[in-house]
């Protein structure tokens, strides 16, 4: 191992250039902002488009029989179950033909690079 060399305590001074953060002749690009944001997807979203179904089974609301479900999983923590409430209740709030006829909570480990415990619930309507 060769031996390291001895300090001064005095700083060298390196001759560079400064690094400029923000390049003023990019009027006409897009800011940081918009280039974050084009990269920022929803959860699930792979970069293609909602899938969009046509069902001939038409909901019903007379309180019998679910005729269809969708699923919710959230972390199984407080946030996480605030996170399951608010996605409940705004596509509750978009959907309001749908009549909830039950709902089947699953606890387990979601496999990714981290395992951790999540709640999935899927809402019979």
């Amino acid at each position: 191992m060769p031996p390291r060399p001895i300090s001064t305590g005095h700083p060298v001074p390196v001759d560079e250039e400064p690094i400029a953060l923000v390049d003023d002749d990019a009027a006409d690009a897009p800011s940081h902002a918009e280039e974050f944001a084009k990269k920022i997807k929803q959860l699930g979203d792979a970069g293609t488009a909602r899938k969009h179904h046509d069902w001939k089974r038409k909901v019903t609301s007379n309180g019998t029989g679910a005729i269809r479900v969708k699923s919710f999983h959230g972390k199984y923590s407080d946030s996480g179950l605030q996170y399951l409430d608010d996605a409940i209740n705004e596509w509750l709030d978009a959907h309001p033909d749908v009549e909830v006829k039950f709902v089947t909570p699953t606890v387990g480990v979601f496999e990714g690079k981290i395992r951790e415990p999540a709640l999935v619930l899927n809402v019979w309507y």
